[in-house]
């Protein structure tokens, strides 16, 4: 629990030290959020034109791609898109059908890094390609 907090106080003060961003515009956002977990063949597109990976998230519109996000302790990208009908809540990817099920429907607090120069994360992801 104090671990928590200590990342939570430390998240709202610098989120560019919490997510280890060094000069990368952005703010801070700190909400009560609907989770829920999808899983799809490690093959698969995601709306972004990457593959599946563990770690990417399925976000609302709203949110650009390449957004981090903080949730249970653990941080996730912004790689997907959800339907519109299902605009307020959040995916994640699970590698298998059985872990999507057991994980079900959650509300959890979510720290958010929204990037406030929207073509940081397409270089940042045009770097990431280039790399592998």
């Amino acid at each position: 629990m104090f671990s928590f907090v200590l990342l939570l106080t430390s998240f709202l003060l610098a989120p560019e030290a919490v997510f280890a961003y060094g000069n990368f515009g952005a703010r801070s956002r700190l909400f009560l959020g609907t989770v829920t977990a999808y899983t799809s063949s490690s093959t698969a597109v995601t709306a972004s034109g990457t593959r599946a990976y563990d770690g990417l998230l399925a976000c609302p519109r709203k949110y650009p791609f390449g957004t981090l996000f903080a949730i249970e302790g653990r941080v996730y990208e912004c790689r997907d898109r959800l339907s519109r009908k299902y605009d307020d809540r959040f995916d994640l990817w699970m590698p298998t059908n059985k872990a999507a099920r057991l994980f079900g429907k959650r509300k959890r607090l979510i720290i958010a890094l929204i990037p406030v120069n929207r073509s940081a994360p397409a270089i940042r992801f045009h770097v990431r390609l280039r790399r592998y």
